[in-house]
């Protein structure tokens, strides 16, 4: 179970290359003119395409990454720490503007809040991602406008995690996988869409996958959190690497359930385990799989 081909997928994760500054154990904004002391303030790579990146290469396969980015040497600094990660950049495009940071609020529950600038790097356009149609085995779509969505005919998979743009799938859309939280799904027009399977991801409840032969359910590990930044896109690229590499529905969601726990208890949405680690958890104490 769970064994490698001698296939190394290539991948294209298509979304925002973001500086995310984490600042731990604040759980409110001090009042004016009250210093206070975070337990930790990280500058790191982010974005939930960046994030499936890093997933995807420290499990075994190749991934490049398609987004636009503002210029700066913090972005260049980023930029830098995930070509050591092995995520390719060549098609990563650098912009007039200066890069907003995304900050994180983490508390010490795990969970967190984020305060983003609205539009501060142009987006990816539907012209620009059609280019590299055919020349990938498995295409991501990470928190993008519907719009934006093209199912790549050639390849083995293309997957789209609309997360807040959900509400703007009104149009028919066509994808082999389409990720949602539970509460995306509630605000989601099944009729609109076309899929091979439905994943709702459910936190701690674990997720559950509807086919077009059945649905399964996995359970959540159970961990201490730490960090849940960055947790639904490692899950979305563990998913998508045990299709790549042919595994069954219950190996592939196994996998995917303890990827995304793992990540869970560590700092940054990129702070995904490897491969081997996933596998060594799943061979002491692999979650159950339930299918009808």
């Amino acid at each position: 179970m769970w064994r490698l081909s001698d296939y190394r997928s290539i991948h294209l994760a298509v979304g925002k290359l973001n500086v995310d500054v984490i600042v731990k154990g604040l759980d409110q904004i001090p009042p004016p003119d009250t210093p206070v002391y975070a337990e930790d303030v990280e500058i790191v790579p982010g974005g939930a395409a960046t994030n499936y990146s890093v997933a995807i290469s420290r499990f075994g396969h190749s991934v490049k990454l398609l987004s636009k980015v503002g210029i700066g040497p913090t972005m260049k600094g980023i930029m830098t720490s995930l070509a050591e990660l092995g995520v390719g950049l060549e098609y990563v495009q650098e912009e007039q503007y200066v890069q907003s940071p995304t900050l994180i609020f983490l508390r010490n529950d795990g969970s967190i809040s984020i305060v983003r600038k609205k539009n501060s790097v142009p987006p990816i356009t539907r012209e620009e991602v059609n280019r590299f149609a055919g020349l990938f085995d498995v295409v991501h779509f990470a928190s993008l406008p519907p719009q934006l969505v093209l199912r790549d005919p050639y390849a083995k998979v293309t997957s789209y995690d609309p997360g807040p743009t959900v509400r703007e799938i009104v149009d028919p859309l066509e994808v082999d996988v389409l990720f949602v939280n539970n509460t995306e799904a509630e605000k989601l027009d099944m009729e609109k869409v076309k899929t091979r399977y439905l994943v709702v991801k459910k936190g701690k409840k674990g997720a559950t996958v509807t086919s077009e032969v059945e649905e399964c359910s996995v359970d959540a590990i159970q961990v201490d959190p730490v960090d849940t930044t960055g947790a639904g896109d490692v899950f979305d690229a563990a998913f998508n690497f045990g299709l790549a590499e042919e595994w069954s529905l219950e190996e592939t969601l196994q996998f995917a359930s303890v990827a995304s726990g793992l990540k869970v208890t560590r700092l940054g949405g990129t702070s995904s385990p490897s491969f081997q680690e996933v596998v060594s958890f799943l061979n002491e104490k692999p979650p159950k799989v339930k299918c009808r």
